[in-house]
């Protein structure tokens, strides 16, 4: 992740930064983007970069970092549940509202959201980057919110929460990998199609089944 001095840059010189590199991520790919022509765009030096950065997936994590706060607080704002029913509604409101905000939000900065979130399911070393304070603090809260969820009788207790959002996450990477696009930014249909899947695995997956005889 990016050097904490990056936080105290004046800001107008970290969103030029951030900028030129999501309009990179947005129309190459992780893969093919250029930190030169991020530079050049930014009108950064290569030394002022590595004072802050120390390669391209810190700087590829500072984008997804900013763009994705706006979807981090959705889960932040969770209501702990009464009834199970109360917790699967939340679940699926928030991700069906996620779904919709990438659809109509179009640009440079949600694609390359899109593209850098879909190289990061083929490449561990730029996932585990990921793991920020701003991400790791959603993760906690996104932990104790299923674990209300158990104490409702919404999700399954026979495996830690941990662990079943480990088993989740991980299904999740494998979606990605398999329904959308590596070498553009998915379509909102595509977006849709994939969102509809990953919430039937999920409930397939974490809720509680009432067998009746």
């Amino acid at each position: 992740m990016p050097r904490p001095r990056f936080s105290r840059a004046p800001a107008d010189k970290r969103e030029a930064l951030l900028d030129a590199a999501a309009q990179e991520f947005a129309s190459r790919g992780y893969d093919d983007a250029s930190v030169n022509r991020i530079l050049l765009a930014a009108g950064f030096s290569k030394g002022a970069f590595y004072y802050y950065f120390d390669d391209k997936p810190d700087l590829a994590v500072a984008v997804l970092e900013r763009e994705a706060g706006r979807y981090l607080h959705l889960w932040a704002d969770l209501k702990k549940p009464k009834r199970a029913r109360d917790f699967w509604r939340q679940i699926v409101e928030i991700l069906e509202q996620g779904t919709a905000q990438l659809k109509a939000a179009p640009g440079a900065r949600i694609d390359a959201m899109l593209r850098i979130g879909t190289a990061m399911s083929r490449n561990p070393e730029l996932a585990k980057r990921m793991m920020t304070p701003a991400f790791r603090e959603a993760t906690t809260k996104l932990a104790a919110y299923w674990k209300q969820g158990q104490e409702v009788g919404a999700v399954r207790v026979d495996l830690p929460v941990t662990t079943l959002l480990a088993i989740l996450q991980d299904i999740k990477l494998v979606l990605v990998r398999a329904l959308l696009p590596h070498d553009r930014t998915p379509s909102p249909d595509e977006l849709v199609a994939f969102g509809k899947l990953h919430l039937d695995l999920i409930r397939r997956i974490a809720e509680v089944r009432h067998e009746h005889a």
